[in-house]
């Protein structure tokens, strides 16, 4: 065993990184190595050894995924949201959220389901919205939603928590009653938050406040 892989946080590591670039559509030995800045050879050294204590399994197109063990493993948080302009509520919410598990994975609005909420399309395109989602720190993958039902998406994300904003609209016992006849468990948090006045719709009425973050 390498000594890296003997740690439990590289543990998690390396299984948060293969999850997440499975749900990304993004895997390959060449981002993982990216994503957890290793060399090629000590990369595959600890791929072996993940497969050698059933945490991880090789599926198609020698792709890795998680076996059922290295799953549980790992505590998953899902939050979701439009995203449209990202403020400081939103960091709140999110590293908040991130502090709850092992990993992060945020779900981003797609167009369709912004427009069929709020009649009119965000400013920022979903790949935009997606990317800057992407690109905070503390959120370890991020998708487009379902445009049908956000329950696809709780289904594919399979979380172990799913962490609500303090004004989205979604109802636990929905969330939890759904969970449940699909055979699926997981716990339901509403977060806070010391900003409830900031939106991204506010934002865009008021030029001065976003000019003034």
């Amino acid at each position: 065993m390498t000594e890296l892989f003997k740690s439990d946080a590289m543990k998690k590591k390396v299984l948060t990184a293969i999850l997440s670039l499975n749900l990304e559509y993004s895997w390959s030995r060449q981002n993982l190595f990216l994503d957890l800045g290793l060399d090629p050879e000590l990369g595959e050294a600890l791929l072996e050894e993940a497969v050698r204590s059933g945490l991880v399994l090789i599926a198609d197109h020698d792709r890795f995924v998680l076996t059922v063990d290295g799953r549980s493993s790992l505590k998953v948080v899902m939050a979701g949201g439009v995203f449209d302009i990202i403020h400081p509520g939103h960091i709140y919410t999110l590293s908040k959220a991130r502090a709850l598990g092992d990993m992060l994975v945020v779900s981003v609005a797609r167009d369709k389901t912004v427009l069929r909420m709020r009649g009119k399309l965000a400013v920022n395109s979903e790949e935009i919205r997606l990317n800057l989602v992407r690109s905070l720190r503390f959120v370890d993958a991020a998708i487009l939603g379902s445009e049908k039902d956000i329950f696809e998406t709780v289904e594919l994300i399979r979380p172990d928590i799913i962490a609500l904003g303090y004004d989205q609209a979604h109802n636990e016992g929905t969330f939890l009653s759904r969970g449940s006849a699909k055979g699926m468990k997981f716990l339901v948090t509403r977060l806070d938050s010391p900003f409830p006045g900031l939106k991204s719709t506010n934002l865009k009425k008021d030029q001065q406040i976003l000019k003034s973050l």
